[in-house]
């Protein structure tokens, strides 16, 4: 009888703690990490099939290999899911990236965490990279607002990254 009291509250519980551990790491980047600008360049703005977010686009999100420092394993293929890691240079209040490395280690200024979003090679001349922070929500009117923001190129993100790499969109700015 209390074998059968404990499993039913295992079943019952345990699922609600791997959803309230999910949601707080989700947020922990937010709490533990700095906060950063970085500049939101010009994008169809507007993300039709998900409704009211804002597709976002970053200097890193395509950015050139002769444009930055690049370390990375020559004798593998990089796909989607690889953790890599953007070295981000503070210049003014803004972070610029620097460097892509496939260790963190690696990183002299600020460290965040990236994926490619093709796959690509560590010779290829440029990469295309994605790191959670591309979507936006805002209400209908605000959508709009944003949109012409970003259009004229005059949208600046917060971000906040900790020590891991890890970072979440914190607000918009124009």
């Amino acid at each position: 009888m209390r074998s059968e009291i404990l499993s039913r509250l295992v079943l019952v519980f345990v699922p609600w703690a791997i959803l309230i551990g999910m949601v707080v790491g989700a947020y922990l980047p937010i709490y533990r990490g700095e906060r950063y600008r970085m500049q939101v360049t010009p994008l169809d703005p507007r993300d039709f099939f998900r409704g009211n977010y804002v597709a976002l686009q970053y200097e890193y999100s395509h950015i050139d290999a002769d444009k930055i420092d690049v370390t990375l394993d020559e004798n593998r293929d990089f796909k989607f899911g690889d953790e890599l890691y953007l070295d981000l240079e503070p210049q003014g209040d803004v972070l610029h990236p620097t460097g892509l490395y496939d260790k963190r280690k690696l990183a002299k200024h600020v460290a965040l965490k990236v994926r490619p979003r093709w796959q690509f090679r560590a010779e290829a001349p440029s990469y295309d990279l994605v790191a959670g922070l591309e979507s936006f929500f805002a209400p209908e009117k605000a959508a709009q607002d944003w949109e012409s923001a970003l259009r004229k190129g005059s949208v600046f993100a917060e971000v906040a990254i900790d020590k891991a790499g890890n970072a979440r969109l914190v607000k918009l700015e124009k």
